[in-house]
C-alpha cells in the first residue's frame, strides 16, 4: 500500500520557495459556495441550505447555471448575507437569466465583503413566465 502525502527519494523541500509555491496555489484554488435547487423554480426566499462563512474573504464573482432555461420572462436570483442582498443597493446586478439563457455570472456586488460567521442564503426573485426555469446551481467564488 502506497503511503499517502510522502516524498520520493531524493525529494529536496526549498524553503526560499514556500511562500511563492503557497501564492501560486492561492491565486488556483478559491473558496467558493454552492447552492442549489433541484426540479422547477418557483419564487421565494431562504430556498436553499445556508452557508457559515468560515473565514474573512471577499466575493469575486458569481456563477449561474440551469438545466432549462426561463422563458417567457427573465429569471433572477439574489444571494444574502446575514439577510441583506449583496445587490442591496444595485438590484437590477442580481444573477439574472436571460430568457432562453441557461448560464450567466456576475462581477458587481454592492457588497463583497464577508467576514467569519456571516450567514449567505439564495433567494429565487423572479422566474420565467412560460417557463420557470429548473435545475438551478449558484456558485460564489471568493479571495481570501
Amino acid at each position: 500500500m502506497a503511503t499517502i502525502n510522502s516524498f520520493s527519494p531524493n525529494t529536496r523541500a526549498e524553503s526560499s520557495k514556500v511562500n511563492t509555491n503557497f501564492t501560486n496555489i492561492n491565486s488556483v484554488l478559491r473558496p467558493s459556495f454552492g447552492f442549489g435547487i433541484s426540479g422547477g423554480l418557483s419564487t421565494g426566499e431562504n430556498q436553499t441550505l445556508t452557508w457559515i462563512v468560515p473565514q474573512n474573504m471577499t466575493i469575486i464573482k458569481c456563477y449561474g447555471y440551469l438545466k432549462t432555461a426561463p422563458t417567457g420572462a427573465t429569471l433572477i436570483v439574489d444571494i444574502n448575507v446575514n439577510g441583506t442582498s449583496i445587490w442591496d443597493s444595485t438590484q437590477a446586478s442580481r444573477l439574472t437569466f436571460a430568457v432562453s439563457n441557461q448560464s450567466t455570472s456576475q462581477t458587481s456586488f454592492d457588497n463583497s465583503s464577508l467576514s467569519e460567521g456571516d450567514i449567505l442564503t439564495l433567494d429565487v426573485d423572479q422566474v420565467g413566465s412560460t417557463i420557470a426555469g429548473s435545475d438551478l446551481t449558484v456558485v460564489l467564488k471568493c479571495s481570501v
